[in-house]
């Protein structure tokens, strides 16, 4: 089966997937640049990626926010010419730091969820404007309803003339961290086929309004091609 391009910006993933952030070292450099070199997007998670450091249990966010640096230095070296990005959770009691570090580092994209990223695109105006240079990282939400997006593209668009890079649509099967209940599960009105749609309506509104490309990433159930 041919499947098409996914476009994220001026960023081409010939193979349109996009592999999950799982964090504490599942998703590291070796399994991002390895599917960034298959034509997919490869993901670092930023969640506890310094397990590994010496001084991991008693400098815990030093030692994060240096494993992720390092991570990202190596997948760029292992991937040339493949998108990588980084997976960072909004729960995260160091996110902005794990962003700026990311953004500072060249990620090529960054995907935030658990929890509405509303503030996502400060860190990277801070940044461009502290360093006095351009930083391209793309930056995308993980939402899981059409409601969600709509709040979180018009907080972007208000308070710093952001259109949100895209979104990733992630149901009840997606891992956990979005709010479903128990009973929501099997509750055919989550799935995927169901949640999708209306947040395609929200991202064709404001690619019309825009003139923005904003692809749109369902994650969560998806068994075969």
């Amino acid at each position: 089966m041919k499947l098409p391009a996914l476009h994220i910006g001026n960023l081409t993933a010939t193979v349109p997937i996009v592999q999950g952030g799982m964090g504490i070292g599942v998703s590291l450099s070796g399994l991002a640049s390895a599917v960034a070199n298959e034509g997919g997007v490869g993901v670092i998670s930023a969640a506890n990626v310094g397990f590994n450091e010496p001084d991991f249990k008693t400098n815990t966010v030093n030692a994060n926010l240096r494993a992720l640096k390092s991570e990202l230095l190596k997948a760029r070296e292992k991937a040339k010419t493949g998108i990588i990005g980084v997976n960072i959770m909004v729960a995260l009691t160091s996110f902005r730091d794990l962003v700026r570090t990311a953004i500072a580092n060249r990620a090529d994209v960054i995907f935030s969820g658990a929890g509405l990223p509303t503030d996502l695109p400060r860190h990277l105006l801070e940044l461009c404007e502290e360093k006095k240079e351009e930083f391209k990282t793309k930056l995308i939400p993980i939402v899981s309803s059409a409601r969600a997006a709509s709040i979180l593209a018009k907080k972007w668009m208000r308070h710093f003339n952001y259109v949100p890079d895209g979104f990733v649509v992630e149901g009840p099967m997606a891992g956990g961290h979005l709010g479903f209940r128990e009973n929501e599960i099997t509750d055919q009105s989550f799935s995927l086929d169901k949640i999708v749609p209306p947040i395609v309506e929200v991202a064709k509104k404001l690619e019309d309004e825009c003139d923005h490309n904003v692809p749109v990433i369902a994650g969560g159930g998806v068994f075969t091609g």
